[in-house]
């Protein structure tokens, strides 16, 4: 089960085989050895490299269980250690923001925790994790769909207009109406509440596109083809397209990031610990009021401000 676990967290039976200082061909011989004793095949052997099937991404579990159990009892360690598989869903503005530097911080903290990343919309992901088939997912703005499930919220980002480098000095209202707009799909919950900002606003867009991704959404405004409006990224990458960012007058409208889980899913614990680590990385804005927030001064001629990837 080691070995099998060694597998996985590689990606492939022969850095599988690295990791437990065995040849291949012994891996694969242990492989269909537990396969064997389990009565089912564990990998889909038709893709190259294999990959679990459903019935190995079940068994994964009970294995990790297994070696903890193991360990604990040869080795004497009374502490349960933060160990085990995490199948983590996440947003697209996220997996490409924060997410890079959690899994950092995670890895050098908890070297034998791994996290099975999929990407997806909230919607799609919160789904997943009432299905099962997610222990926890990264969302924004859980609007529907959380009977039954547990929303810890960690961040707010403020809705704000971007707009290319050399857009006109206006105020984000005149250039959301005056210019071409470029949409973010309302298949993603925060594309709702972007159009539920717009229509609050009564602000009348000429939209040109609908991308669903806000990677998207800002190359183009990069290039000049519009103008849009996302949440403003707090984590700031700095290799980010140069785009102008303006502040909405009057009270800001926010899309809250958090995590959600199932109360009862058996690895509860390792989702916590990645967010307490999403929380330290976010501890400098205060979900209740960020400390950094936008303003309409931001229209002021001035160096071009990097904006958020989304």
């Amino acid at each position: 089960m080691k070995t099998l676990l060694a597998v996985v967290e590689a990606g492939s039976f022969a850095g599988g085989a690295t990791a437990v200082r065995r040849t291949q061909s012994a891996v694969t011989v242990q492989i269909r050895s537990l396969e064997a004793e389990l009565g089912i095949e564990l990998f889909d052997r038709s893709k190259r490299p294999p990959v679990l099937n459903e019935a190995g991404r079940r068994f994964m579990s009970k294995a990790t269980e297994a070696v903890q159990a193991y360990d604990r009892l040869f080795y004497g360690n009374d502490e349960v250690p933060v160990e085990g598989n995490l199948a983590l869903g996440v947003v697209p503005s996220v997996i490409t923001g924060m997410m890079p530097k959690a899994l950092v911080a995670m890895r050098a903290n908890y070297p034998h925790l791994h996290v099975q990343l999929s990407m997806g919309h909230s919607a799609e992901l919160v789904t997943r994790v009432r299905q099962g088939s997610l222990d926890a997912a990264i969302v924004s703005d859980l609007v529907e769909g959380s009977a039954g499930v547990e929303w810890h919220p960690f961040l707010r980002e403020p809705l704000i207009c971007i707009a290319p480098p050399d857009a006109p000095l206006r105020k984000a209202e005149e250039l959301i109406t005056t210019m071409p707009f470029i949409r973010y799909t309302r298949h993603a919950w925060v594309g709702e509440l972007i159009d539920a900002f717009l229509k609050r606003r009564r602000l009348q867009v000429s939209e040109m596109m609908v991308l669903d991704t806000l990677e998207a959404v800002t190359t183009m405004v990069h290039h000049g083809l519009g103008v849009s409006i996302i949440p403003q990224r707090r984590l700031i990458d700095p290799n980010a397209l140069a785009v102008r960012q303006l502040a909405f007058s009057g009270t800001a409208t926010y899309r809250t990031v958090g995590l959600v889980h199932l109360p009862d899913n058996e690895r509860v614990t390792l989702a916590e610990t990645l967010l307490e680590e999403l929380r330290k990385l976010t501890s400098g804005f205060d979900l209740d009021g960020p400390s950094r927030r936008s303003h309409p001064e931001l229209t002021r001629p001035g160096p071009v401000n990097r904006g958020p990837s989304a």
